[in-house]
């Protein structure tokens, strides 16, 4: 998936989208953000069931790491199988075991999302609420949006 992520903002950012005009419209989260000072990037990208975040390598060939920013279908409704889910390439789905109040964002929008880049940690907000730090020296992410710390992250 990450292999796939990195590949496609590559070829997007790479090519010559001037003369290419597109009537697709997907209502999905994609967002980039690039720090002025390290010169570092990162996605926000939306699958089938939720936003995750994925800071670049600094040169661009990879992930270094990422975070889980929340759901986007409510995880106490899910009845796939994570194994199910994952073929298409999607995350596995947050479980209800490690949701709780904060994990389901619904109609959540690009502008409900601000990205602020500190000297040694990234703060996602959502609608204006903090949501995710990810510490740049530790490689660490904080998610409010779980319950617990588990292989989604660890807890806000």
């Amino acid at each position: 998936m990450r292999i796939i992520l990195l590949s496609l903002f590559t070829s997007v950012f790479a090519m010559d989208t001037s003369k290419i005009k597109s009537e697709v419209s997907t209502d999905a989260i994609f967002i980039t953000s690039t720090d002025p000072i390290s010169g570092r990037t990162l996605m926000i990208e939306e699958d089938e069931y939720s936003v995750w975040v994925y800071l670049l390598n600094p040169d661009m060939q990879g992930i270094d790491f990422d975070g889980f920013l929340c759901s986007v279908v409510d995880p106490e409704s899910i009845t796939i199988s994570p194994k199910e889910a994952t073929k298409n390439g999607n995350s596995p789905p947050l479980t209800a075991a490690f949701s709780n109040k904060y994990s389901y964002i619904k109609d959540l929008k690009p502008k409900d999302i601000k990205v602020s880049w500190k000297q040694n940690r990234i703060e996602i907000k959502l609608k204006k609420e903090m949501y995710l730090i990810m510490d740049l020296k530790s490689k660490t992410s904080y998610s409010k949006a779980l319950s617990e710390d588990c292989y989604y992250g660890n807890t806000l």
